[in-house]
Order: C-alpha cells, then sequence, then structure tokens
C-alpha cells in the first residue's frame, strides 16, 4: 500500500522507518478501506501529503459509516409490536374512547356547518309554490 501512495505522491517516503509507522498506524484497517482513504484524501486535499494519522483518521471514518449503513439495513433485534395490540386486550376501553371521539368529531363538525351556513329557518317559504 505504502508503495502505491509512493508511487502516487514522491513526498510520502518509501523506507523501512515509513513502512512500520504506516503498519503500525493502520494495522487495525482493512485494506480496502485505507486504500479508499487514501483516495479520499487525494481527491479533497492534492496538495498535502498523506500522512499515516490522517488516513487512519479518514480510514476510521469510513469503517464508521459502512458499518452504520449496514446496521440500518438489519431489521431491529425486537419485533415491532402491532399497533392494534392493545385494542384487542382492551376491546371495552376501545369502544368507548372510538365512540367519544365520533361524539366529539360529529359535534365538531356540526359546528363547522352551522358556522358556514349561517342560521337555519324552518319555515321553508322561500322554496314552497305560491
Amino acid at each position: 500500500m505504502l508503495r502505491w501512495v509512493n508511487e502516487t505522491d514522491p513526498r510520502v517516503m518509501f523506507n523501512d522507518a515509513a513502512v512500520e509507522v504506516w503498519l503500525y498506524a493502520l494495522r487495525p484497517t482493512d485494506a480496502a478501506v485505507a486504500k479508499q482513504a487514501i483516495l479520499e484524501h487525494y481527491k479533497a486535499n492534492e496538495g498535502i501529503a498523506a500522512s499515516p494519522a490522517a488516513i487512519s483518521k479518514r480510514a476510521r471514518n469510513i469503517a464508521a459509516s459502512r458499518e452504520a449503513g449496514l446496521r440500518a439495513i438489519e431489521a431491529p433485534a425486537r419485533p415491532v409490536k402491532h399497533p392494534l395490540s392493545w385494542r384487542a386486550r382492551n376491546p371495552a376501553e376501545w369502544d368507548r374512547l372510538f365512540e367519544e371521539g365520533r361524539r366529539l368529531g360529529n359535534e365538531e363538525r356540526r359546528r363547522a356547518s352551522e358556522a358556514r351556513q349561517g342560521p337555519v329557518e324552518d319555515d321553508h317559504t322561500d322554496w314552497m309554490a305560491a
């Protein structure tokens, strides 16, 4: 990997000491992640030579991002309860709350209709034939 970086950027030294430092910095890192980190480093910072610390930090961020993406795809460990389970356990309470909501909703719709239409007259003289 270090030879590849050196061929890309001659400012990065390729000698025994450099190999040891890069190996120590990237030891826990997968090779594909390290390569992606190097490529991203040079894409973002063309004028700055890659250093073991910078590449190691970027590689940890890439690995964490990949792991988070995999965790987001996995199903949750505990199944989600069905929303109707409370209804099945408490049918009487469900029916009471449903009827109360229906009554309140009907009352609210009646008030809204009266407000839109104004007072209603019951003599019906306006439409009866003379």
